[in-house]
């Protein structure tokens, strides 16, 4: 097996800049208010229980990531575990957690545009998703870390002044019992904690690129780790002073973020909260793409995918493997679903996390002197945890975007076994269903012409329909027999 290799020429520095700059995402401006509404005042409790549990799982990652810093993140350290079709399997739902982040990405870029100036919310995401599909192709270095640096900055500022004049948060008494606190109960403590898990996972962004980190079996764990830890600080202090200044079932025309920033800060918070906004969703969309073609080449790798998309030679190649995600990017986000979307992304990922804890055991058990510079602490209580929490917490998806879910799933199989067919194989069942719906449709002409079928047709269309289905049954024979007829290609 061919392996990509990177220039390594990034230190721990930016390792913790890739990590927060896949975190610090949209996800938590446009899906902070949902959760609220799901937990209550306890979304505080329930960033900091995902916080924790993400960290369960991201021990694991730091071991696989210190070990195999191969190109395909998590779907290499499934490949390397078990192979065949449970590999291929985190891949793509790795692929299609990425591609939720992209959608959700391009709408609230869209919506926090919209705050300055007025504009059609789909059409700016869908034209935010095809100008990042290129420009991520060229990389953004520079971008990273501005809109890392602004996003603490703005965040700090809003719950240093929120702590500091806390007359205005008017709602602290809902922390002061248990029934306030929780009026959902833990079915809401456990639900809230579902929906804010895409909020952290995008930490794993640092696996995607750790081929370009320096000294990757240290300063990939402690990129990790350092990430995580800053990220549970600031989302439950946020969610706390958000959760103190906006009235309960909150049903202001605008984000709560930017309502709550409003209050705090008056009409000045409006705007940095919006600034913040656009630059978590640059930075969303940069680390989506990144993600993407990082997947993508892993799977082209292997032959999942077309081959050459593997190839960094041709860029063409370089282009598809960011360009075949983004059209289902814009598909999602021309429906403006955030909600929805954000259960799909909660459920790929929380699949993709138990996933990568069973590869862990699986190596520890058939790999035992596989060299790991780090060893996950905890180890297998930490890993089996992060195994059944990840599977308990996918229950409390909304019911339909489970269904997508799960019919996710179905293609990732359907796609699996087409390639395990083989292309020679393939082409001849394409070949036999082309001749059948040909001939089957050529034959059916024929019996109507002899009267022995008759269909009652509309005036109009008795002298024109004969000839577009023989033409269409004309071409898929030609078809058929030209896939049959073929020169056998040689496997890679």
């Amino acid at each position: 097996m061919r392996r990509i290799e990177f220039k390594r020429e990034l230190g721990l520095f930016y390792g913790i800049i890739i990590g927060l700059n896949g975190a610090f995402g949209i996800e938590f401006f446009v899906l902070l208010e949902h959760a609220i509404f799901l937990a209550g005042p306890a979304v505080v409790l329930s960033l900091l229980l995902c916080g924790i549990i993400t960290m369960l799982t991201l021990f694991s990652y730091c071991e696989l990531g210190a070990a195999i810093s191969r190109v395909g993140g998590e779907y290499t350290f499934a490949k390397v575990a078990f192979g065949g079709f449970t590999s291929f399997l985190t891949g793509w739902l790795r692929w299609i957690s990425s591609v939720t982040t992209v959608a959700l990405a391009s709408i609230g870029l869209a919506q926090f545009i919209s705050y300055f100036y007025p504009v059609n919310i789909p059409i700016v995401s869908v034209l935010a998703i095809v100008i990042f599909t290129f420009t991520s192709i060229r990389g953004v270095k520079k971008l990273d870390v501005l809109t890392v640096f602004s996003f603490i900055g703005i965040f700090t500022l809003l719950v240093t002044l929120g702590l500091y004049d806390q007359s205005k948060l008017v709602n602290l008494t809902s922390f002061s019992s248990i029934r306030t606190f929780m009026p959902k109960g833990v079915s809401g403590v456990l639900a809230g904690i579902m929906y804010t898990f895409s909020m952290f996972v995008g930490v794993r962004a640092l696996i995607a690129g750790s081929t370009q980190i320096k000294n990757p079996e240290k300063n990939v764990p402690r990129a990790i780790l350092l990430s995580i830890v800053i990220l549970i600080v600031l989302y439950c202090l946020v969610a706390f002073i958000v959760v103190g200044v906006a009235p309960e079932n909150y049903e202001g025309s605008e984000p709560i973020l930017t309502y709550a920033a409003e209050r705090i800060m008056g009409p000045i918070g409006g705007t940095l909260i919006t600034i913040a906004g656009i630059s978590a969703a640059l930075m969303s969309l940069t680390t989506a793409m990144m993600v993407q073609r990082s997947i993508i080449y892993g799977l082209s790798r292997d032959g999942y995918f077309p081959r050459f998309i593997f190839s960094s030679e041709r860029k063409f190649g370089r282009h598809l493997s960011v360009i075949i995600g983004s059209a289902l990017a814009i598909l999602l986000a021309a429906s403006g679903l955030i909600v929805f979307i954000g259960y799909i992304a909660g459920f790929a990922s929380l699949l993709v996390f138990a996933l990568v804890n069973l590869s862990l055991i699986r190596l520890r058990r058939v790999m035992p002197r596989l060299s790991r510079p780090f060893k996950a602490p905890l180890y297998p209580y930490a890993s089996i945890a992060g195994v059944v929490i990840s599977l308990l917490l996918i229950l409390f998806i909304e019911r339909s975007a489970l269904l997508i879910g799960f019919e996710f799933i179905v293609a990732a199989v359907i796609v699996y076994h087409l390639k395990m067919v083989g292309y020679h194989r393939l082409r001849l069942a394409v070949g036999g269903i082309n001749l059948g719906i040909g001939g089957l449709t050529l034959f059916t002409l024929y019996l109507m012409r002899r009267g022995i079928i008759t269909i009652d047709l509309p005036q109009g269309l008795r002298w024109t329909f004969p000839y577009l289905p023989a033409f269409i049954g004309a071409i898929f024979l030609l078809a058929g027999i030209l896939n049959i007829a073929g020169r056998r290609r040689k496997e890679p």
